[in-house]
């Protein structure tokens, strides 16, 4: 059994508040303020709980309880330990905002001059109006310097989705491989009405695999 306590201030009432797990092992139930959240079968996949409609803000605490039940062994070929060992996460967004592992990345032409860096961004609206946006993509290279960027505006309707297809020009690409794990990463800030909404950071490597 895990338990947890945390508060949250009145000013973040009308937040959209997630919890992630990134790895409990296994068959775990989660509540939050006694309310059951649902039951994770399986081990080794990230999940989340939408923590909004049951949380208290201000002086009350919130109080999350995890019960994680590893009793049917043996289920591998080696003793696999039981818990939560991986991180945990609070996430907190508008009501406009990127989806949960919403964001890919592709790179589909590489050459040594330039490479087309494709990312792909589902951003979700939960208001009932259309929600003029603007999602800011920016490709940084390892040391967090930023090489090239693009942004793009959408009205997206309310109760609606849409997807923004971002193509970036990377010159000089240095490329991922097993010997050199080069790493990219994505930077994206989603504003609404010109105020930041949600934001996003998303590695990537640049390589073609025929």
């Amino acid at each position: 059994w895990y338990q947890k306590s945390f508060s949250l201030p009145r000013t973040a009432a009308g937040r959209r508040i997630l919890l992630q797990f990134d790895g409990v092992y296994q068959c775990s139930d989660v509540w939050i303020n006694g309310q059951h959240l649902g039951m994770r079968p399986f081990g080794f996949i990230p999940f989340f709980y939408d923590l909004t409609p049951h949380l208290h803000f201000g002086s009350e605490p919130n109080v999350v309880a995890v019960r994680v039940d590893n009793s049917h062994q043996p289920n591998l070929r080696s003793y696999s330990g039981s818990g939560i060992y991986r991180h945990t996460w609070l996430i907190s967004t508008g009501p406009v905002y990127i989806e949960q592992w919403g964001t890919g990345v592709t790179t589909p032409q590489i050459t040594q001059e330039n490479a087309t860096v494709e990312v792909s961004t589902r951003v979700r609206n939960e208001l009932t109006l259309a929600a003029p946006c603007k999602l800011s993509t920016a490709v940084l290279d390892q040391d967090g310097v930023v090489v090239q960027s693009a942004e793009t505006e959408a009205d997206i309707p309310g109760g609606g989705e849409h997807v923004f297809v971002q193509r970036i020009a990377v010159p000089r690409p240095r490329l991922w491989s097993a010997t050199t794990p080069y790493l990219y990463s994505a930077r994206q800030v989603l504003r609404h009405q010109g105020a930041e909404a949600d934001a996003m950071n998303t590695s990537f490597g640049i390589r073609s695999i025929q």
